[in-house]
């Protein structure tokens, strides 16, 4: 019995810690945490630009799916937001019915943009980039409630379909609402959808507040492309390009091709 007891206290003086020791193993962890979280910052930021470039390239793929099975023409960029009053029947815009966001979806599986009711407008996957976050309602135009209408993470270049006067150069005529891919004659070089600001702070061309953002499935790219932390260094978004591959390009907002 007495060597049980003594064994018993060999065993407890062998389980127990000092202050010193306690707060040793205290500050190592908390050095292994500071180490490991910007690894696994980086990480993650690596999986949101992959899932974002992944996401466009099946955009890219239905694009040249509509393509082929429409006489090489592609969807308009611009779907019923773009009609008065929004998200209605406009006679005078019939084109607005062959949006991207409603034509292509079904090529991929997916309803229509417009066949969600507001409320339900899609807020992940395909998509949207999973970067982006609106700014809550009030940062917007009265007309505008991302919350329950929805929001565009991406945007098709406004300028494949310049039936607008806006941003054409002098003399140069308006281009048909459509646009066919062999008039295209730099297909790598051609934005063809982008990663769009979803913050009306920035504004349009980074000038100042625009209460619009994110709210159109077109706009210009020079003006609205995102620009969000790369994993690497700077500020950029992601870009698909009419030729299907996707980039990363941190001067969209100053100039486009």
């Amino acid at each position: 019995m007495i060597a049980l007891n003594g064994f018993r206290r060999r065993v407890c003086r062998l389980r127990a810690f000092t202050l010193v020791e306690l707060l040793t193993v205290i500050a190592l962890i908390a050095m292994l945490a500071a180490l490991l979280l910007p690894a696994f910052s980086r990480a993650e930021a690596r999986a949101r630009e992959a899932t974002c470039a992944t996401n466009l390239r099946s955009w890219g793929q239905a694009f040249y799916l509509y393509a082929h099975d429409c006489q090489g023409y592609l969807p308009h960029p611009d779907d019923q937001g773009r009609n008065t009053p929004p998200f209605t029947f406009d006679p005078r815009h019939p084109e607005h019915e062959c949006g991207y966001v409603d034509v292509l979806p079904p090529m991929m599986g997916l309803r229509a943009w417009r066949d969600f009711p507001d409320g339900q407008k899609p807020a992940a996957g395909v998509w949207q980039c999973p970067a982006a976050r609106p700014q809550p309602d009030s940062d917007y135009q009265r007309a505008f409630k991302p919350s329950s209408q929805g929001w565009h993470s991406y945007a098709m270049n406004s300028y494949l379909a310049h039936e607008f006067p806006y941003g054409l150069p002098f003399g140069a005529r308006p281009q048909p609402s459509f646009l066919k891919l062999e008039r295209c004659t730099r297909p790598a070089r051609t934005l063809l959808l982008f990663e769009q600001t979803l913050d009306p702070r920035p504004g349009y061309g980074q000038a100042g507040g625009l209460d619009t953002a994110g709210c159109y499935t077109a706009e210009d790219p020079r003006a609205l492309g995102e620009r969000h932390p790369h994993r690497r260094a700077g500020l950029a978004g992601n870009v698909l390009y009419l030729d299907s591959h996707v980039g990363w390009r941190e001067d969209l907002w100053n100039r486009a091709r």
